[in-house]
């Protein structure tokens, strides 16, 4: 019964433990996901550096300096949500400047 026991707990703190990594976004996956929306903005010539980045409380902001084909360097930053719910797994994407405006 005691080898069931540890079984049973092994298994739920796995599960937690999967839980909560499906519930933060890594800065590679934000990364990659902000990029993917620039180059659909401003094209695919455009150049995407990332310059930084910083986690809190589930949501991942990076920072990055872009460079549109034929227009000068710009830093714009990048927030990444992920909205984990029973029912559904949304990713909220943000693009703003660097006064914190959105990018329109």
């Amino acid at each position: 019964m005691d080898k069931l026991k540890s079984v049973v707990i092994l298994g739920l703190v796995g599960l937690g433990l999967g839980v909560e990594a499906n519930a933060s976004t890594s800065v590679g996956t934000a990364y990659g996901e902000c990029k993917t929306e620039l180059k659909e903005r401003f094209g695919d010539d455009t150049r995407i550096a990332l310059k930084g980045s910083k986690k809190y409380g589930g949501s991942v902001t990076v920072k990055l300096s872009v460079v549109p084909e034929g227009a000068k360097r710009q830093t714009l930053f990048c927030k990444v949500t992920n909205d984990v719910s029973l029912l559904s797994d949304n990713t909220v994407l943000v693009l703003t400047t660097k006064e914190g405006e959105p990018l329109s």
